[in-house]
């Protein structure tokens, strides 16, 4: 099949040699059959086949110059493209543009490989004869920037687009491709004259909207949220912009006003089931579970990428509900693919719950795990249910049975480690964690498990700095570690430092025992009021969590 390959392209490539074939070349009738050239054709062929590309853009660029052929000139400049050999790409690309003058492709290659050659002045009248042609001249303008983004000069750049872009002045194309060669060129005065240029042209384009709304959004998500508000107000058709602006909103955590612009976009005949889905979570993010079920069964409809995502959506819906049969419907419409474990450990969840543990320890026993990540993804949920029912010695026994199997896992060392440290085994807990390290040496909540775990038990205080200080300087914004330093802090009598990171923690994640640890230094620091302020507001939100009412009842 191979060889039958190489000789059909052969004898493609020499009937098109005949078809193009100038009186007293080579490549006319009378020479069709010369051996060398078919020899040299073959050669060719089979270099490039075996992956020496050099050698097969060299032998296709000679055949083109001596048969005169566009077809092996273009089939030399295309192999070149997947080498580093940028003097023969541009004598390729030159001979192809020599023999089809007319050819938009031969054209839009040399210009690409004059760029990357940092030709600009070379490549000019090349772009000045693509852009030429009025049926492609818009898109080619918005295809020049993305040629030019690997050109260093930029202002070299801004200079080469302003002069295409000059003689077509109604174009809002090309004043794009100068706002876009302006921006990168950091001038922000023929940025500014060019959008609004494009806004007298085009006003109701979005791209350009886009391109300005993304980049007020890096200096001002509220600026950039205010600028699409205005453009909508005046062009509510406009659903790429709308849908930008729905995305700010939802990442700005104004889950109400995102839904309200997803709706809009649901409601358009054009409408996506990513969409649709878009407004299903949002509404789930309200807790508004009814409208969410709503939307993720139109998503469904629509056919979205991941049906089996939107079936466990569905289910948890379902499940909130207490609608457990319904649930359990949907989670079994999952089929064997990524979320296939997931299906089956929420279906162990609502087992436990609306049966019993050992009923759900059951049901996972009997699931076939394809990879290591799955057989630790079921093990974690059985121990993890386990001592949520204060089962802690089984939960024990089932990780000692299951050690061996994980003997590579930092992560099965890590939760083993937190188990062990529950039933105040130190000795095993420090060693698994030190394991768990030593597998995986960025694990930083394995440095911060065993540095707090001193600092809590007040021991070895020097090691429980080292250990967070490393815990940190791999994740700095962890409210876990930042707690860890506060409360290592505290330990040590540092209150105004403890305050400091504790607070910090705090604020990124209202986490009950960080509320716990907070109100004790509070009270420390003799703040009395404030310190039961938030042991209370903590308390509203979790009645039952046990450090809280532990600390609460110590400190009233």
């Amino acid at each position: 099949m191979h060889l039958l390959r190489i000789f059909t392209l052969i004898t493609i490539l020499l009937f098109s040699i005949l078809a193009n074939a100038k009186p007293g070349t080579s490549s006319s009738a009378d020479n069709y059959t010369n051996p060398d050239l078919v020899f040299r054709l073959l050669l060719a062929e089979i270099a490039s086949q075996r992956g020496e590309l050099n050698l097969a853009s060299e032998l296709f660029l000679d055949l083109a110059k001596q048969t005169d052929n566009a077809l092996l000139a273009e089939r030399a400049t295309k192999i070149t493209g997947y080498t580093r050999n940028a003097a023969l790409a541009l004598e390729a690309s030159k001979v192809w543009n020599e023999l089809n003058k007319d050819s938009i492709d031969a054209q839009q290659a040399l210009s690409e490989i004059l760029i990357a050659n940092n030709k600009l002045n070379e490549a000019k009248p090349v772009l000045q004869k693509l852009l030429l042609k009025e049926k492609t001249r818009a898109s080619g303008f918005l295809y020049l920037n993305s040629m030019l983004s690997r050109v260093p000069d930029k202002k070299a750049v801004l200079t080469l687009v302003t002069e295409l872009a000059q003689p077509y002045p109604k174009l809002a194309e090309a004043h794009f491709a100068v706002v876009h060669a302006a921006w990168i060129g950091k001038d922000q005065k023929v940025y500014e004259k060019e959008l609004a240029a494009i806004n007298q042209i085009k006003p109701e384009w979005e791209m350009p909207v886009l391109f300005k709304g993304q980049i007020l959004a890096q200096e001002s998500p509220e600026n950039a949220l205010n600028f699409y508000s205005g453009f909508l107000s005046k062009y509510p058709k406009s659903n790429d912009v709308r849908l930008e602006y729905a995305k700010l909103l939802t990442n700005g955590r104004k889950f109400n006003e995102a839904k309200n612009e997803f709706i809009k976009l649901v409601n358009t005949a054009n409408s996506s089931a990513e969409v649709t889905l878009a407004v299903g979570l949002l509404s789930v993010e309200l807790e508004d579970y009814n409208l969410a079920e709503k939307y993720f069964l139109q998503s469904l409809k629509r056919n979205p990428k991941d049906k089996d995502q939107v079936f466990i959506y569905l289910a948890k819906i379902a499940d909130k509900k207490n609608l457990t049969d319904a649930a359990i419907t949907w989670l079994n419409k999952v089929g064997n693919g990524n979320h296939f474990i997931e299906s089956k450990l929420i279906t162990a969840e609502i087992i436990a719950k609306k049966e019993s543990v050992d009923k759900a320890l059951e049901f996972l026993s009997t699931i076939k795990s394809n990879s290591a990540d799955e057989k630790l993804s079921v093990v974690q949920l059985k121990t993890s249910l386990l001592t949520r029912f204060n089962r802690h010695q089984e939960a024990f026994q089932l990780m000692q049975s299951e050690a061996p199997n994980f003997a590579k896992s930092a992560e099965f060392k890590f939760d083993y480690a937190l188990l062990a440290d529950k039933l105040n085994k130190y000795d095993l807990m420090e060693n698994l964690l030190r394991e768990a390290i030593k597998i995986k040496p960025d694990y930083a909540v394995a440095y911060n498990a065993l540095g707090y775990s001193f600092a809590d038990r007040n021991i070895h205080l020097e090691d429980a700095r080292k250990y967070i200080e490393v815990a940190l300087s791999i994740s700095p914004n962890n409210h876990y570690i930042l707690d860890s330093m506060g409360w290592l802090y505290f330990r040590l009598g540092k209150l105004d430092s403890a305050l400091s990171f504790i607070q910090k923690a705090y604020d990124i994640q209202a986490d009950p025992e960080i509320a716990a640890h907070l109100s004790e230094i509070l009270w420390a620091q003799g703040k009395k009021k404030e310190a039961s302020d938030v042991l209370e507001l903590s308390l509203q939100s979790f009645p039952d969590n046990e450090v809280l009412k532990e600390t609460f009842k110590r400190l009233r």
